[in-house]
């Protein structure tokens, strides 16, 4: 540390001069003595005989004169006792070397970003040497300017406080230098009493003792609290002007020197005029000191207070890091959360995680817009319907400017017949037909009242192509549009399959307004999802996707042991002879409980088990429905184990956990299991692919990438689901209200998921995370034969439309198609029935009255066209 510090001390003339009030004759009696030469005023048997009582301010006098004195021994005193404590060591002061204060535990991201933060003081460490010059002689100008010349009490500066506490009959002044408040932060409390201080001086000897000055002034300006949740001058740094203190500015650096003597009442945000007259008594000191030229201390002084103006950060991933925050808390204590600095690199990406978020959001808007607008928020007019002269809402502290695509409370002012006036901060705007029109009302008196309260965001305004050569895009102001909060939630995942990092998680519409993380904790009825593993049993036991069943009305034993459970297709219609490959692209109940009443409940359960289902799984035939319960975070970890070839891998969020220093405490380590052969695997994201290409899931079909997937809808259209893969991806959405209810009439997976899952996978392709024109590895031991379609047979005449069908090499069929089976498949199933040769195993139909139709709606999963 540079030693160019000149000795600063304040001359007794700056102490308050005694009552100038006093009597001339009191002043006189004080002052003569014998050594003056002058005689009494008045006889001594006068001033003997009469006793009155010495005036006030005779008496402060009279403290003086003794005073002194005894100010003086009290500092041979100190000085004996520090010249004591010396030659003593305080075993508290010894544990400083290894003293860590409390510091931020930081989440970054894959790619080196920062996302989240805990911590109970906001702080960023410097070590020594880091300080810079600017800041050091800031600090030390206004606290202690004799840093350097002391050996941690500063002997002029008890002088000058014993006398002020006289004066005033109690502790005023603490002549505390940096060393002793250093003392006091790391071992004693602010009470101001005399056995404090004295504690304080002989850490401080202790402290000077044990440490250079450059370790004191490091750790102090790491440890001081600078207010709004900062602890240290690098955390103030960023937080008041957004840099490192290498960068500060003299001005800046001053006003971070200013705040240390008393963070509450210097705040630039609430007090800027107090904290820039401070600051300028930095700048004076500086200048008294030597620190800094007359030129730059003008300049600074003129200089404007500005610090950088925080509004609500927008944070990303917000559910990913409570889960994370979850797991280190349950790992490594709270304590080591809020205070450790734990540095934790995740699996994060936060290109995959915005597209996660914007898609989520977006979709849950679309679907909540279907049902209308639902009125105001709150309103703030009078009974009158007047409005308060100092209109404001708490969303708009510390506002400047509207911020475009940002939501924000705003009030109405005025209406008229098609617009209506809105306040937002301290900006007025014009909500225009554009701006509600999704709320198919005629005008905005039929949607508000002046005084009412709702969310308004201003658009970016739509911009056609670049221009060309020569041309010029117009400048078009951004669109207030009226939006509302949707009551529908939503959970989204973007899993890597071959390692199980999770690269996206959003677990509701917005976690400030609920926490519940859906992704995670939610445990919800899967629909028709779960026949991923009802199909993945039955390839096991030796089906084939060209194999068929018989769709038709069918009864299974139920709850009651019983035929009485008869599940129904979702246009309660039946398809007759159908290949398995066609059953899971139209989402065939009626050929999914068949299919696991063949193979048996038990198995499609252990194939769901080795899959990564923990959840309870009833063995009832509506289990291939998917009553069973289970969350979004298993469900996909379920299909990347079809995607990942067959190997299971455990989804996690932790890369590496290191200490403050640097210390790994924890590297990530991939447990994984095999959940099926790799060629069953691919049979059934060839299955999945068909889904996408003419099943339920086929909106996506236009995408460029090899696509796989499943859709899923339950009872009264209360869960949707689209769980798909890409050949590095798994990504899932979820769709329904928290407590259980009807996302409304056909709001199936296909119509409530699907879009979500659409618009994140386009913004992936749009943001380069995810790769167009990927496919899909085929293992060895698969064949490719060409089929006919409805059929599953071979090619013969009259075959028109043919597929190429994957098959486990050796299980081919071997029967040809005729020109008869065009005429058998377009007959209803019970004319089909004569033709069909049953599995072993397999439940022949039964008919249907209509009173006995209308009796099975438990246990009827409603699945997508």
């Amino acid at each position: 540390m540079s030693a160019r510090f000149t000795t600063y001390n304040r001359s007794m003339d700056d102490s308050p001069s005694p009552d100038s009030r006093t009597p001339p004759e009191s002043t006189e009696n004080a002052s003569a003595s014998p050594q003056d030469g002058a005689a009494p005023d008045r006889p001594a048997s006068a001033r003997s005989v009469v006793k009155r009582p010495m005036p006030e301010a005779a008496s402060r006098k009279w403290r003086l004169h003794w005073g002194i004195p005894l100010v003086v021994a009290s500092i041979l005193g100190v000085v004996g006792g520090l010249a004591f404590a010396a030659a003593i060591d305080v075993p508290e002061v010894e544990s400083v070397a290894d003293y860590r204060p409390s510091l931020i535990t930081q989440l970054w991201a894959r790619d080196g970003e920062r996302f989240a933060s805990f911590a109970l003081e906001r702080r960023i460490l410097l070590e020594e040497g880091e300080v810079p010059d600017l800041l050091r002689d800031a600090v030390l100008a206004i606290e202690d300017a004799n840093f350097l010349e002391h050996g941690g009490v500063d002997a002029m500066a008890v002088v000058r406080a014993q006398i002020s506490n006289l004066r005033a009959g109690e502790i005023v002044s603490g002549a505390g230098t940096l060393t002793m408040q250093l003392a006091r932060l790391l071992f004693l409390s602010r009470e101001q009493t005399w056995s404090r201080k004295i504690e304080e001086a002989f850490l401080a000897v202790e402290l000077e003792k044990n440490y250079s000055k450059e370790q004191i002034l490091t750790l102090y300006l790491n440890l001081v609290n600078l207010g709004h949740g900062n602890y240290g001058v690098e955390a103030a740094a960023r937080y008041f002007f957004g840099k490192s203190v290498d960068d500060l500015t003299l001005p800046e650096a001053a006003t971070i020197a200013g705040i240390i003597q008393l963070p509450s009442r210097y705040s630039p945000y609430r007090r800027p005029e107090l904290v820039e007259r401070r600051r300028n008594r930095v700048l004076d000191r500086m200048l008294e000191e030597g620190f800094i030229e007359p030129a730059a201390h003008q300049a600074a002084i003129a200089a404007p207070l500005e610090v950088i103006q925080h509004q609500r950060e927008e944070r990303l991933g917000p559910y990913f890091a409570e889960e994370v925050r979850k797991y280190l808390e349950e790992t490594y204590g709270s304590d080591a959360v809020t205070g450790g600095g734990l540095q934790v690199t995740t699996t994060l990406d936060p290109a995959a995680q915005r597209s996660a978020e914007k898609a989520t959001r977006e979709g849950l808007m679309r679907l909540d817009r279907r049902k209308g607008w639902r009125g105001a928020i709150e309103e703030v007019a009078a009974a009158d319907g007047t409005l308060p002269d100092d209109l404001a809402l708490p969303a708009w502290e510390g506002l400047e400017e509207v911020p475009v695509d940002r939501w924000l409370p705003g009030v109405i002012t005025a209406i008229d017949q098609r617009t209506a006036e809105v306040r937002i901060a301290g900006e007025t705007f014009t909500l225009g037909p554009e701006g509600y029109r999704w709320t198919r009302k005629r005008g905005p008196r039929s949607l508000f009242d002046v005084g009412d309260v709702a969310w308004f965001r201003l658009a970016a305004p739509e911009t056609d192509d670049e221009p060309g050569e020569g041309e010029s895009q117009e400048e078009t102001a951004p669109v207030l549009m009226l939006e509302q909060e949707p009551e529908i939630e939503a959970a989204t995942l973007v899993l890597e399959s071959a390692t199980g990092a999770v690269r996206a998680m959003v677990g509701g519409w917005d976690y400030d307004r609920n926490k519940f993380n859906r992704a995670t904790q939610a445990k919800r009825q899967v629909g028709s999802s779960f026949k991923l593993f009802v199909f993945g049993a039955a390839l096991e036991a030796g089906f084939t996707a060209a194999d068929t069943l018989l769709d038709a009305p069918t009864a299974f034993l139920g709850g009651d042991n019983e035929l009485s459970y008869k599940p129904r297709n979702y246009y309660r219609d039946y398809h007759g002879i159908i290949t398995l490959r066609r059953a899971m692209e139209l989402s065939a109940n009626i050929t999914a409980v068949k299919l696991q009443d063949i193979v048996s409940a038990a198995s499609v359960i252990e194939f769901a088990r080795r899959c990564g289902v923990t959840g309870d799984l009833p063995p009832f035939p509506s289990l291939a429905l998917g009553v069973a319960e289970i969350t979004p975070l298993e469900m996909a970890a379920a299909y990347a184990a079809v995607a990942n070839h067959g190997t299971w891998v455990e989804p996690y969020l932790i890369e590496r956990v290191e200490t403050a220093d640097g210390r790994v405490e924890e590297l990530h380590s991939a447990s994984t299991a095999t959940a099926m052969e790799p060629r069953v695997a691919y049979l059934l994201t060839q299955m999945l692919e068909g889904v996408v290409d003419r099943g339920t899931a086929n909106p996506l079909r236009d995408l460029d990438l090899d696509l796989a997937g499943k859709t899923g809808t339950t009872d009264d259209y209360t869960d949707a689901w689209f769980v798909g893969f890409t050949p590095r991806y798994t990504i899932l959405t979820w769709v329904g209200y928290d407590r259980k209810r009807s996302l409304g009439r056909g709001m199936t997976g296909a119509e409530a998921a699907v879009p979500i899952w659409k618009a994140l996978v386009e913004n992936g392709l749009e943001d380069g995370w995810l790769q167009d024109g990927g496919n899909f590895t085929m293992p060895a031991g698969v064949t490719f034969e060409a089929i006919e379609y409805f059929s599953g047979l071979l090619p013969g005449p009259g075959a028109e439309r043919m597929i190429e069908e994957a098959f486990i090499t050796g299980t081919e069929p071997i029967r040809e198609y005729d020109a008869r089976w065009q005429t058998v498949m377009d007959l209803p199933w019970y004319q089909q029935e004569p033709f069909y040769l049953y599995k072993e195993g397999e439940r022949e139909p039964i008919g249907f009255d209509d009173e006995d139709e209308e009796s099975t709606e438990e246990g009827a999963a409603l699945e997508e066209s």
